[in-house]
């Protein structure tokens, strides 16, 4: 049997249980607060996402299975948590900051896409994490209505605790040419999936172009559902003026040939592939004969981000080399790459302190 839970309801719970004080939290029994904490301390952002909704759906509604995730669960009582979170804790948590991952849809991944939480659930790759959550939630099955509602505060105490850990780069008066070589070469080791080549390139266009709208956006984000040009757009009054494709992996014929044809889709008339790690071995022909077709009909280039550095860092006067370190932080958040922001953050920190 399915049950509804009201959603003004749960966002009232969530405002509660966020302004709840230290003698709520002392009300979490042991058992609860260390199954909590093994979830709020893990890697796996869905299982956070699980957990909060979990007991916040349960304190609106006494009556549903914490474990429930969909309202065709065997458990007694089960209600469409995907709908709570997504409509409810997502929106909530995007006005305190990263409490549990920033994702924008977190019951759409596989962790979340079966009727309910089993510990014993074959297709769960994380098993240590899928026991601990397993506990969190059947603990707020036995738990009295005070315990319950005093470890929903808990696990949003956690989450406060996440945000506030997240390092801040300073922004300073002055940095010198010099510092802000050494920030990007440092930050460029290594990729985040490309990430961090797309956070700088990103930086530099959004400082050097002032007055035009710069977008950017995940590698990692399909191109099939988010129908951009390239990772990083400049528009001038609502008109795509320049897009760029930043790979910080080998370049090859095939990313220039798919890149271009983003442009010509996009209408574009200027696309540039950013490089880290150069030309793929072997196929420096095709990729210069593909960029050369390219040159045809579009403004096409290779810009290698280490040869270019000296310069772009030169063309960024001291207010703007000043912001750079954030707003390279600022575009890794942005991606949901948090531990590239953080690293991104102390670094700059280090070298501008």
């Amino acid at each position: 049997m399915s049950v509804s839970v009201d959603i003004e309801t749960v966002a009232l719970n969530l405002r509660r249980a966020w302004d709840a004080d230290e003698h709520v939290l002392v009300q979490v029994p042991p058992p609860m607060k260390a199954a909590i904490d093994g979830v709020m301390s893990a890697s796996d952002v869905t299982f956070k996402y699980i957990l909060v909704t979990g007991y916040v759906s349960k304190v609106t509604n006494p009556r549903i299975h914490a474990r429930a995730l969909q309202t065709g669960s065997r458990l007694r009582a089960s209600y469409d948590a995907r709908s709570v979170c997504h409509k409810v804790v997502v929106p909530f948590e995007k006005s305190k900051g990263n409490l549990f991952g920033l994702s924008n849809e977190p019951f759409v991944n596989k962790p979340a896409r079966h009727p309910e939480h089993d510990e014993n659930n074959g297709q769960l790759r994380n098993k240590p994490g899928a026991q601990l959550l397993h506990a969190a939630l059947e603990a707020a099955q036995k738990a009295t209505p005070e315990q319950l509602f005093a470890g929903l505060a808990y696990i949003l105490s956690r989450g406060k605790t996440r945000a506030a850990a997240e390092s801040q780069a300073q922004a300073v008066q002055a940095v010198t040419m010099p510092r802000v070589l050494k920030f990007c070469r440092k930050f460029l080791l290594e990729t985040d999936g490309g990430a961090r080549l797309v956070a700088v390139w990103g930086a530099f266009t959004s400082l050097l172009a002032e007055d035009a709208t710069i977008k950017v956006d995940s590698p990692n984000a399909s191109d099939q559902f988010s129908r951009t040009a390239g990772d990083v757009e400049v528009s001038y009054d609502q008109a795509l003026v320049s897009a760029s494709e930043c790979k910080q992996r080998p370049l090859t014929a095939d990313d220039v040939v798919h890149g271009l044809r983003k442009a010509t889709r996009s209408g574009v008339p200027e696309y540039l592939f950013v490089i880290s790690a150069g030309i793929a071995s072997g196929q420096e022909a095709a990729v210069e004969s593909a960029i050369t077709r390219g040159e045809q009909s579009i403004d096409t280039a290779l810009v290698d981000i280490h040869e270019e550095l000296p310069w772009l860092v030169r063309s960024l006067n001291p207010k703007r080399r000043g912001e750079f370190g954030g707003m390279v932080v600022g575009l890794c958040r942005k991606m949901r790459k948090f531990n590239s922001a953080n690293v991104a953050a102390d670094l700059w920190n280090q070298l501008t302190s």
